[in-house]
């Protein structure tokens, strides 16, 4: 019976993490012929009582494991979660949602359905959609992607993927392989979560689960966390909005020189973007603009289609390094 891990990092999460755990262990994996193996708990050395609400709690589970990770960041602490794992299945978990009790074996189903697709020797991602929260778990959005009005099936494209992530790591299931090629995430990476889809997108095959299996809760101190501009934000705020979406194309061709360093041979359909992309800072304002107009990259909505043609036009263009 194969075996499902989970990886969940904790930094200062004492109001909500037990909730979260319970919302785990509340899933019931059997009728999908899956087992729960280890929740691997690696705590960023927080200053209140989030390890010991855990300590406490492994005498009540006995698959929870706690590990102190010392190296800041929310990338290495997931890494050091990861490290962890050794079940053929791993899924990411923040310390403040809470898990619809089918969320695992909705999220193995679709699993099974790459494996019988595409077999079990490459990279597969999966993830779900999940329902927007505040803080004490009313319902913003049932929808995620719908509230931030983003399309989840045609993101695997080339020109989406390595421009902008969708899925929040938390509702990932990810297989062995997947990890074997992409762990540890590597420092420059954007976010842990990003890195995992591009390889997987990449060299594997990723699935969706249309429906909601979890509360997605927003708060104050929230890593990383939905968000939505009105019309009238975007109208009368246009300087902030460019500065944002520079400093993600930034951040995006950062990630994108990484990700060709770490992997010198891919699939030859991503080349034109992966090389308009590391290209960028250095073309012609009339180049920049020609590869939006060919699709090099395309924005995941309306106004950011509209913003990088904005930051095409209006970021200096650098001069080559010699010798580079």
């Amino acid at each position: 019976m194969p075996t499902i891990d989970i990886a969940l990092a904790s930094y200062n999460g004492e109001k909500y993490i037990s909730a979260q755990i319970d919302s785990i262990f509340a899933n019931d994996v059997s009728a999908v012929g899956a087992s729960l193996g280890k929740l691997i708990v690696s705590d960023n050395v927080s200053t209140d009582a989030t390890a010991e609400i855990v300590r406490n709690i492994c005498n009540t589970y006995t698959h929870v494991q706690l590990h102190i990770n010392h190296q800041r960041g929310v990338i290495h602490n997931f890494n050091h979660a990861l490290a962890h794992t050794d079940a053929a299945y791993v899924m990411l978990a923040d310390q403040d949602d809470v898990w619809h009790n089918n969320k695992i074996a909705l999220s193995f189903q679709k699993m099974q359905e790459l494996e019988r697709q595409f077999g079990t020797e490459v990279p597969l991602l999966v993830f779900t959609d999940l329902a927007v929260t505040d803080h004490q778990l009313n319902v913003i959005s049932p929808s995620f992607f719908a509230y931030q009005k983003i399309d989840p099936v045609g993101y695997v494209r080339p020109e989406s993927m390595f421009l902008y992530n969708v899925a929040p790591g938390c509702t990932m299931m990810l297989n062995r392989r997947l990890l074997e090629m992409a762990s540890p995430v590597p420092d420059g990476a954007v976010m842990h979560d990003w890195w995992l889809m591009l390889v997987a997108g990449v060299f594997g095959h990723i699935g969706h689960v249309g429906q909601a299996t979890m509360f997605y809760r927003q708060h104050d101190n929230n890593q990383v966390g939905a968000s939505v501009s009105s019309f009238w934000e975007k109208l009368f705020s246009p300087r902030r909005k460019l500065q944002l979406a520079r400093k993600n194309l930034q951040d995006a061709i950062r990630q994108a020189k990484l990700f060709t360093a770490q992997f010198p041979v891919i699939p030859a359909k991503f080349s034109s973007t992966l090389t308009y992309l590391t290209e960028f800072d250095h073309l012609s304002r009339w180049q920049r603009v020609r590869g939006l107009m060919q699709q090099k990259i395309i924005g995941p909505t309306f106004w950011g289609r509209v913003l990088l043609y904005a930051v095409a036009v209006f970021s200096p263009v650098l001069r080559r390094t010699p010798g580079c």
